[in-house]
């Protein structure tokens, strides 16, 4: 939880660096485009003063209307156009926020995801070492049995040839007894 405040402050934080990089393009929460419909509206009001304002015309009737009341209407749809270019330049930077949030919010989705994933190959690349380690245990322990048994056979074989010669001292089995032995040091 802590990570994704932090992630979603760092994100802020560079919004805020960019938008202080473009502050002055901003003017009273204008963007570009708002400058540019507010300025364009403020054309259209000084055209519309500097001409005939004592009548309105809708369709093909003309309503008459005192010239000071004029200036007051246009001073008004003025004020009206600077208020959408701003409305609709603090919309455009909300969709971009929540835009960047969205992107944020996949990225650290895809982050869990990555750490996952490699959660589970390092418990697959433990359990591998762990098989490994008791198949390499296993072959010792086998090893060590067949160095075992061998030794038993040779053992066996050792009381074998001295039963042999005890039961019987000959000097064929004497002999025996001595190659054994000879066999047996190193």
């Amino acid at each position: 939880m802590a990570l994704e405040v932090a992630d979603i402050d760092q994100s802020a934080q560079a919004l805020f660096e960019q938008e202080s990089k473009d502050r002055l393009r901003r003017l009273f929460g204008f963007d570009k485009q708002a400058l540019i419909q507010a300025s364009s509206g403020l054309v259209i009001g000084f055209i519309a003063l500097y001409s005939s304002y004592d009548h309105v015309q809708f369709f093909n009737s003309s309503i008459k209307i005192n010239q000071q009341w004029g200036v007051w209407l246009i001073a008004a749809s003025l004020a009206l156009v600077f208020i959408d270019a701003q409305l609709a330049a603090r919309s455009r930077l909300r969709t971009a926020l929540e835009a960047n949030r969205e992107r944020n919010r996949t990225d650290q989705e895809r982050n869990r995801t990555d750490q996952e994933r490699n959660r589970a190959d390092q418990e697959r690349y433990r359990a591998d070492q762990e098989r490994n380690q008791a198949a390499e245990a296993r072959e010792c322990q086998a090893e060590a049995t067949e160095l075992q048994r061998q030794g038993i056979a040779v053992l066996r074989g050792a009381a074998l040839l001295n039963a042999r010669y005890q039961l019987d001292p000959s000097e064929l089995n004497r002999s025996r007894l001595k190659a054994f032995l000879a066999l047996l040091a190193p």
